[in-house]
């Protein structure tokens, strides 16, 4: 992906970041991000950005500051998903078998983390256009998008988790105690950055950035006092330093600012903190500072190990001007790589330091950061334009660097890797590598990819710079990159994106070639193709008959594959052929080379080559030629001429550069054995007559391919005599080696005993001599490499003449001086493990013997270097030479076993020895301790020593150097795999899941299944590998022979899975770590290796049953049909049939279902709607009566049953839910809950994976209409569960979407509580009908069918016999029903605010005025006749229904004006910008409203009363608030009438309710009998009490009847019977009360565990560290804010707060009272801390606010058993550790330091007087302590004081005791302030 294809996909581009960071070493980083949006599609509504789930945002502000019309900072909605979640819980469900599945979860939420988690809303008007003036003061204008300034408030809390691209390192984590705390970022994928601030994660969005790092001033906190070592903290990040100051709030904190004005991607800017320690290391040849940084004592090994930069960059800014201000380099324990390069600053491990004796390490080094500063210039400041031109950028940066170590080390150095690494590329590119350019690669390159990439593409570069420099024109690359590195600081490479058309057209025009061919063979094909080199002098014609034929492996590779598999290598783009140019260079005899060029055009072909050299007889260079030439020149004396003179002096001189004096000498030739040329290939030599002496083909490397020549043994020996050239010498040591002859031998010999040669060569060719160890050359390989090390590195041996088996080899002590010998005498060693017996194929006895005697007698005492990388190499090789042939003992007889046996023995308890004492004092990077576990491994595997993982167990604890961890993870994975040993497979998922080393973690996963293939390689799978058989393919087909190698393969699989199906424990465990969530995708990657590996695929499973319903395309919910209630004409409806009196119901207006109603009810006394259309084309429903309703036709009773009821809903339930749901539907909360999430739609892509059970309300209407409920309790469930699944997947309090659900929440508590109560109401209506008549008996009746919505009776009430009921129905009205759609789109972003707004209060709607719409909705038809306010209740006494009438009708009614009464009583907002608002004052306190007071009777039936007899206190939920139970608190209605006549004495105003009341129209109680009365209500005092009798403040008084009450203060009513017209408002009886208030019920509280330890009562001496840690964890909650300073009346708007609340407490009083040490026990402090939960909820309503006291006091409980357990914390042992080794330091403990010793100390009678099991002493104390046996830290003080008791005991008096009494006094001083 490109700069311009990512932005326009975006919409936007970032132009500016600012990021302040307050960063806490314990492992949390406060921040705020400032990014400056530049939109760039007017279309644009939401800004995705990149931002780790693990970031807690607070909050987003948008803002856009421009010069005109600037919008000022606004809340912004914002939501942050995470497309990695748990799996979901499903049927079947999901398991190990499932990981196909779980395979395309995490690639799809790989996907969708690509697209960015973080969006932000940006609709409602912030992308604009403004007008700005053209720059430079021409006068004119142009019109650009206004820039979007976003703010970003987070936290990242991840004290000691392991996560991604940051670490915190603290003492403790990974083992280590003494570790100094510092942090960094450590980067290992591609999109790690978004982990530490929400950005753009892409390598192409570039911009500008300010960067604020907050630390504290000293790494221990505070002020030093005098005396006392400090550790001043430094921030180390990318960008320049602009200033260091203090905190201006803080003092003991410091600001750094650093400035990076170079755009540059959020990839490139990194950071260190920490208490570091600086070195320059400029110098005057430096164009740029450089500063290295160090944890405190690595100092002196930077400035060795750093001294060179200076050099390096010299060297490269003569190719172009550094583009930075200065280099820095950050040294780091432990990061995830070895280096992370970012602008202007390198974070690299401290392990490639080194002291000045270590040799190895300082090339390492050199070689890593010599690559990091030269990725400066190309790798940072120059980015690949796409993730094609990957190649171009890497290739460049290793190509320069290749340059600069050819200028520090030398060109034999850059020569050898050059070839080294030719050969490496050459073996792997063989047709399974994608070519370096694949154009249209939309991922970045994985790890195994690049670094192909890295090996091929300097190598590429390489050719193309000599194929340049070959045309004579330019100076090849030298021209080219300099032209870039400036174009980079122009405007000419745009973004500072290089691409690889634009690389080769600035190579065309300096060399003015065509690259095309070179471009199709070697960037955009694969493959490296295979010359052989066929030659023949021809010497009749003097020339050099030169054959080439080339093969191209890759392409082989594909053809050799099956269709289906050609099909997918195709991609990968063979080349067929590869063309040009191949340089022949021929050394003719007089030694003088001649160069041909051969185009190479066919895959065949033959080249004459000129020979100009006109001599008789070849001239052989090197010791072994001139012998014969000696020979030749005595046999043609008198043909010698003056040129046969001179090419003869110049053979000498070539073989003097190279030759070995000493063999001059016949005696010391004859103990060497040197070999010479026998007659035969005298003869031939002699033959050659005037030849050439060698052929170099491709000498300077214009070729990536394996040249095969086969040429005559003697050039190559001349080869490796004559030319001085590395590569040359390097071919010719390595085309030798096929030529098993003891003149080959000597010749190699020579080579490691002549100095001249290059030291890696000198190597080679000790390496090459192990392959003479044959017996066709008498074994003189064996012989020589003993010899050799003898000469060199051995004491002067006695016997000069002994055989190889008798060799006495007894080591000098070591000298590294010269560092050449030194790596020849590792060579030589390692050489020595490869010499076997041919016999028994096991190394020589009495080289295993050397080989030990080496370890044991080595002596570095006198060296200045370092030995650990030498004893390591001695250590590999005894276990080479150990393991080789270890399974060939069956051939020995037993004398000779038990001597194996007798020398093994001794070789493993050598290794031992060296393991112990690494341990005692470690070698450099523990070294010697690796090689010993590698050794061990490989000694378990030739059976050789037992299998036991407890060896290996250690030192993969925590603690140990993480690559000797990861050797001892090898050899328990080889060792056991899998499924051997269930400890250790428990052990493995442990540390997967747990481990403090991330590195670690990916290892052992990627390490189990490869285990697992290792031992189904080594044959431990039964059944896996098929017997060897003879199968015939000479006539098999391609198809033939894919079926059969499929069948083998499938056979294989299977094998391996029924072997791993017995190992239950095994699958299980992986399935076990394959559900956990897993912090790295690494590793979940790799564990379903195994998965796929040890377990058969099932396939997901396809949706099931679903409700399917049509998602809008717009985001607006569509207004359902409005369900009207009719007043008709006077009319009479006579009841069925069945007695079942008639009802009338309004038909949707689909006229489908309106026929389908007439049809299914007819004859069945329902109205009948007539469906005929208007004039207008509008359907106007008229109702029709059915004439069949007088009952003279009796109709039969339908058997089928309403679809919504068809599981046995009954009609109030299946009434009561369809009114409640079109409320719900209506509310103006409900927009978010009105249709099912789309994830993709609704910007939420981990929605599904949180959310195991969605619910909607467009669900709920369609489970109600296909008749999926049971009971109103389902209904209320799915209810519920929308409302749970919205605080669980919308957790920040901020939330508009949570914020709109908790509204809901309490507008459906309210709806449901005055729902139930008229159900309940109606319920006992029915039953005090049906009591009069005679009993009859219970018929079943069959529900009928309805109409939506129904308005039956219950199914499970017996219709009561009655009369026909006469119902009047009104005179008709019109009626005009607006059934057209507003479309209406809430903005998800509150509008920008332009200027200061002043909000305005929520308006308040009268309780009478029903039918008064909400704007923001289309209006709601309604009738006059069925408002209730149209008339008084007590005026129309004459229109009361006769009390047997109640049914069905009276049902409908009660509920929808029970409805109506709730909807016209809520108040009327702007919707969601509401809950944005955030200057909404917090929830008051709910008090009940005392009944109106009137001063006539009559008045008070013109109006009801404003008390219910009903109150349902229903608090708002939110995901972390406890479940409050609801508490109803109900009037008797004998109590309500004493309280009556109560009432009527006093002077109180009375209700409707108190009139009298016919006796069939009183309510029954509860009861079966009436109450009578003589019987009393309860006394007073039983009455249920507020939580506090305190004096409300003054904004909580009791407000009138007539004024609102806000939605949070509602409390739900039901109506008492009355007399009254069922639809009339519902009326509130009064109360007795002296205040008119109901008695109110407390809310019920989350209650304490049951295992809490005592807190208040808790008597237990103060801990104060603990409480701090607990008081520090409470404090970072989110919910705990308000509790953090103490209350402001004023500025929280409270003024009555301290006249309510007499003791008030917040945690910063805590923490003060904690730090000036004023608690004497830990119930003072859990005193406080329980105070401020009690005063918040004695002041504050249950609501928002209690919520999160409770949230606080539910973590303040989980914390309060760790303050409290009597069990030493790590941080309290760590404390007591040290305090014990204070102690036996203090001079005090002088006595006591050691057990004591009565014979010693001449007290025999000393455990007489003191027992033996009572003798202490700190020795023991300690011992103790690191053993873990002590529990508390009192029992160390008990131990302590018991010493020093016996010390009183036995001495009595004395100087011991007053050291006693002194000691104790300290130990006490010290135990206090630990305390």
């Amino acid at each position: 992906m490109s700069e311009d294809n990512s932005s326009a996909l975006r919409g936007f581009t970032l132009s500016h970041q600012r990021n302040v960071l307050d960063i806490d070493f314990s492992g949390i980083i406060t921040a705020s991000a400032f990014l400056t949006v530049q939109p760039t599609n007017p279309s644009l509504r939401t800004l995705y950005l990149h931002a780790s789930p693990l970031l807690q945002i607070n909050n987003v502000t948008l803002s856009s500051p421009t010069s005109l019309d600037p919008l000022l900072p606004t809340p912004a909605s914002f939501s942050l998903s995470n497309p990695f979640q748990s799996l979901p819980a499903r049927d079947p469900p999901i398991d190990i078998k499932s990981h196909p599945e779980i395979k395309r979860r995490t690639w799809a939420a790989m996907g969708e983390r690509d697209e960015g988690e973080l969006a932000v809303s940006v609709s409602g008007g912030w992308v604009r256009l403004v007008e700005t003036q053209m720059p430079g003061g021409q006068g004119g204008s142009h019109v650009t998008f206004a820039p979007i300034q976003v703010q970003i408030d987070y936290q990242l809390v991840l004290g000691g988790d392991v996560v991604e691209g940051i670490v915190f390192r603290r003492p403790g984590d990974g083992g280590d105690e003494y570790q100094i705390p510092h942090m960094y970022l450590s980067p290992t994928d591609y999109d790690a950055a978004r982990v530490w601030t929400p950005c753009v994660d892409s390598l192409w969005e570039r911009c500008t950035w300010e960067l604020e790092y907050i630390v504290p001033r000293y790494l221990e906190g505070g002020q030093p006092g005098p005396g006392e070592e400090a550790y001043p903290v430094t921030v180390v990040s990318s960008g320049e330093l602009m200033e260091q100051v203090t905190h201006p709030h803080d003092p003991h904190k410091v600001i750094f600012y650093y400035l990076q004005t170079n755009p540059t991607s959020i990839q490139h800017i990194s950071f260190a903190a920490g208490p570091f320690e600086m070195h320059c290391a400029s110098a005057e040849e430096s164009h740029r500072p450089i500063l290295t940084f160090c944890l405190p004592g690595d100092l002196d090994m930077v400035k060795h190990s750093t001294s060179w930069l200076p050099k390096a960059m010299a060297f490269y800014t003569e190719m172009g001007s550094y583009p930075f201000t200065d280099f820095k380099v950050v040294f780091v324990n432990t990061p995830r790589t070895q280096i992370a390069t970012s602008a202007t600053l390198a974070i690299v491990s401290s392990d490639l330091l080194h002291p000045p004796s270590v040799i190895e390490q300082g090339m390492e080094i050199r070689q890593v950061l010599s690559l990091a500063l030269i990725q400066q210039w190309v790798g940072v400041n120059i980015i690949q334009r796409t993730l094609a031109d990957t190649w171009l950028v890497n290739g460049l940066a290793l190509y320069i660097q290749a340059q600069f170590i050819r200028h520090l080390l030398g060109n034999n150095e850059y020569r050898f890797r050059l070839k080294k690494d030719i050969d490496r590329c050459v073996q792997q590119d063989q047709g399974s590598q994608w070519p370096l350019c694949v154009p249209g690669t939309i991922d970045p390159p994985d790890a195994l990819t690049t670094a192909f990439i890295n090996l091929k593409a300097p190598l590429v570069l390489h050719m193309l710079d000599r194929h340049l420099a070959k045309t004579g024109i330019s100076l090849g690359l030298s021209q080219v990159i300099p032209r870039i590195f400036v174009a980079s600081l122009s405007d000419e490479l745009v973004g500072n994106t290089v691409s690889t058309q634009y690389f080769f057209r600035q190579c065309r025009k300096i060399s003015g070639l065509d690259l095309q061919t070179f471009q199709d063979q070697w960037i955009f094909g694969s493959g490296c193709p295979r010359l052989i080199i066929r030659t023949n002098f021809v010497k009749k014609k003097f020339v050099v008959e030169f054959g080439v034929t080339q093969v191209q492996p890759a392409h082989q590779c594909l053809q050799g594959m099956s269709e289906k598999q050609k099909k997918a290598a195709a991609w990968k783009r063979p080349s067929h052929f590869f063309e040009g140019s191949l340089t022949v260079r021929i050394h003719e005899a007089d030694g003088a080379p001649f160069e041909h060029l051969v185009d190479v055009k066919t895959n065949q072909r033959t080249f004459p080559l000129p020979f100009n050299t006109k001599y008789k007889r070849t001239r052989r260079s090197g010791q072994v030629a001139a012998r014969f030439n000696k020979m030749q020149d005595a046999l043609a004396a008198g043909d010698a001429n003056d040129e046969e003179d001179e090419a003869r002096l110049q053979a000498a001189d070539r073989a003097g550069v190279f030759a070995y004096p000493p063999w001059e000498d016949e005696e010391e030739r004859r103990r060497w054995r040197v070999a010479e040329w026998g007659e035969e290939q005298a003869d031939q030599m002699m033959g050659e007559g005037g030849g050439y002496e060698w052929i170099r083909v491709d000498p300077e490397c214009e070729w990536l391919a394996a040249i095969e020549f086969a040429e005559k043994p003697w050039c190559w020996v001349s080869q490796l005599q004559g030319d001085r050239d590395v590569i040359a010498q390097l071919e010719a040591i390595n085309h030798m080696r096929v030529y098993p002859t003891p003149v080959i031998a000597s010749e190699l010999a020579r080579t490691v005993l002549v100095k001249n040669y290059y030291f890696r060569v000198r190597m080679e060719a000790a390496r090459a001599l192990a392959a003479y160890n044959l017996s066709e050359c008498d074994y003189i390989g064996y012989y020589l490499v003993l010899k050799l090390f003898q000469t060199f590195f051995c004491e002067s041996p006695s016997d000069r003449d002994a055989e190889a088996s008798e060799m006495d080899l007894r080591p000098l002590p070591n000298d590294f001086t010269n560092l050449a010998d030194y790596f020849v005498k590792k060579s030589l060693i390692a050489a020595m493990a490869d010499l076997r017996d041919p016999a028994t194929r096991t190394v020589w006895r009495n080289v295993r013997v050397a080989l030990l005697d080496i370890l044991k007698l080595n002596d570095n005492t006198a060296n200045e270097w370092s030995d650990s990388y030498y004893l390591a190499a001695v250590i590999t090789a005894i276990g080479n030479a150990f393991t080789m042939g270890a399974g060939n003992q069956a051939m020995l007889n037993d004398e000779e076993r038990e001597s194996e046996a007798s020398l093994s023995r001794d070789a493993m308890d050598a290794l031992d020895r060296s393991m112990t004492m690494d341990r005692l004092v470690p070698s450099y990077h523990n070294l010697i301790t690796k090689a010993g576990l590698q050794t061990y491994i490989k000694a378990v595997m030739a059976g050789q020593r037992t299998n036991d993982p407890r060896v290996l167990l250690s030192y993969t604890r925590e603690g140990n150097f993480e690559p000797v961890r990861m050797v001892a993870f090898d050899g328990l994975l080889l060792c056991k795999p899998p499924g051997r040993s269930n400890a250790l497979d428990r052990y493995f998922v442990d540390v997967i899941k747990s481990d403090h080393s991330l590195t670690i973690r990916r290892h052992v996963a990627r390490g189990l299944s490869e285990s697992i293939l290792m031992s189904l390689a080594l044959g431990e799978v039964t059944g896996a590998i098929p017997p060897p058989a003879v199968v015939d393919v000479t006539e098999e087909t391609d198809e033939a022979r894919e079926k059969r190698l499929d069948a083998q393969n499938n056979t294989i699989v299977k094998a391996l899975r029924k072997d791993y199906g017995k190992k239950l424990e095994v699958k299980q465990l992986v399935q076990d770590v394959l559900f956990f969530t897993l912090p790295d995708h690494d590793v979940r990657l790799a564990l379903l290796k195994v998965a796929e590996t040890i377990a058969s695929s099932t396939s997901e499973p396809l949706p099931g049953k679903m409700i399917t319903l049509q998602t809008p395309i717009i985001e607006t919910p569509a207004m359902l049909t409005p369900k009207i209630r009719l007043s008709m004409a006077s009319s009479e409806i006579k009841s069925d049939s069945q007695g079942r009196p008639a009802t009338f119901v309004l038909c949707p207006c689909n006229s489908k279902a309106r026929h389908l109603l007439t049809r299914d009810h007819e004859g069945y006394g329902f109205p009948i709607v007539d469906d005929q259309p208007t004039p207008s084309g509008n359907t106007t429903p008229r109702i029709i009566l059915n004439p069949n309703a007088n009952g003279a036709t009796t109709s039969k009773k339908k058997d089928k049953v309403p679809k919504p009821q068809q599981r046995g809903l009954s009609d109030s339930d299946f009434k009561a839910i369809a009114i409640a749901l079109k409320k719900l539907t209506a509310h103006k909360m409900s927009h978010f809950f009105l249709q099912p999430v789309d994830p993709v739609r609704d910007g939420a892509p981990d929605y599904t994976a949180i959310i195991k059970e969605p619910m909607d309300l467009a669900t709920i209407r369609a489970k109600l209409d296909n008749g999926m409920y049971t009971s109103r309790q389902d209904f209320v469930a799915d209810v519920r569960l929308i409302i749970s699944n919205c605080m669980t997947y919308n957790i920040a309090p901020t939330s508009p979407v949570r914020r709109s659900g908790e509204a809901f929440e309490r507008f459906f508590n309210s709806l449901w509580s005055k729902t139930e109560n008229t159900l309940s109401t109606s319920a006992k209506a029915s039953q005090r009908v049906a009591q009069p008549e005679v009993p009859v008996p219970a018929v079943p009746v069959v529900p009928v069918v309805k109409p939506i919505p129904p308005s039956q009776p219950e199914a499970t009430l017996p219709a009561p016999k009655a009369p026909a009921v006469k119902f009047k129905v009104k005179p008709p009205k019109s009626v005009t029903i607006d059934t057209s759609v507003v479309e209406h789109v809430p903005p998800m972003a509150p509008p920008p605010l332009p200027t200061a707004t002043n909000k305005k209060p929520l308006p308040i709607i009268s309780l009478t005025n029903a039918a008064q719409k909400s704007p923001e909705r289309p209006p709601v038809p309604t009738f006059p006749a069925a408002t209730p306010s149209a008339a008084p209740v007590a005026e129309k006494p004459s229109k009361k229904r006769k009390e047997p009438s109640k049914s069905r009708n009276e049902l409908d009614d009660i509920l929808g004006a029970e409805v109506d009464a709730m909807e016209s009583d809520r108040p009327r907002s702007a919707g969601v910008e509401d809950l944005l608002d955030p200057q909404k004052p917090p929830p008051k306190k709910i008090k009940l409203p005392p009944p109106p007071r009137v001063k006539s009777p009559e008045k008070v039936a013109e109006k009801p009363s404003s008390v219910p007899s009903s109150v349902n206190i229903v608090p708002s939920a939110a995901d972390t608030k406890p479940n409050i139970k609801k508490i109803k608190t109900k009037l008797a209605p004998s109590e309500k009438s004493e309280k009556s006549e109560k009432n009527d004495k006093s002077d109180k105003p009375k209700s409707l309710s108190d009139e009298p009341k016919p006796a069939s129209e009183l309510p029954k109680p509860p009861s079966d009998r009436p109450k009578q009365p003589s019987e009393k209500p309860k006394p007073p005092s039983e009455k249920p009490k507020p939580p506090s009798d305190k004096p409300r403040p003054p904004s909580d008084k009791p407000k009138p009847s007539s004024s609102k009450i806000h939605p949070s203060e509602r409390v739900s009513a039901s109506p008492a019977p009355s007399t009254s017209s069922s639809k009339s408002k519902p009326t509130l009886a009064p109360t007795s009360n002296a205040q008119s208030m109901l008695p109110y019920a407390p809310p019920i509280w989350p209650q304490p565990p049951a295992d809490l330890p005592p807190t208040v009562q808790n008597t237990a001496p103060m801990k104060y560290k603990r409480a701090k840690t607990m008081l520090a964890v409470l404090q970072k909650e989110p919910a705990a804010i308000i509790f953090a300073r103490p209350v402001n009346p004023e500025l929280d708007g409270c003024p009555t707060y301290l006249d309510e609340i007499k003791h008030p407490m917040d945690f910063g009083t805590i923490g003060k009272k904690l730090d000036s040490k004023r608690y004497k026990t830990l119930g003072h402090f859990a005193k406080d801390i329980e105070l401020v939960f009690a005063n918040c909820r004695q002041f504050n309503p249950p609501g928002e606010i209690t919520a999160c006291a409770d949230a606080v006091e539910a973590v303040y409980w989980r914390e309060w058993p760790r303050v409290t357990a009597a069990k030493m914390t790590n941080d309290e042992k760590k404390a007591m550790v040290a305090l014990v080794n204070q102690a036996i330091k203090n001079p005090l403990s002088e006595w006591f330091r050691v057990a004591v010793d009565p014979i010693a100390l001449g007290i025999p009678q000393y455990f007489d007087i003191i027992p033996r099991e009572d003798a202490r002493d700190l020795g023991l104390i300690k011992s103790k302590l690191d053993k873990g046996q002590y529990r508390e830290a009192r029992h160390i003080d008990d131990d302590v004081e018991l010493m020093l008791e016996n010390a009183r005991v036995f001495n009595g008096d004395g100087p011991v005791v007053d050291a006693a009494n002194k000691f104790g006094a300290w130990w006490n001083a010290q135990r206090s302030k630990m305390d």
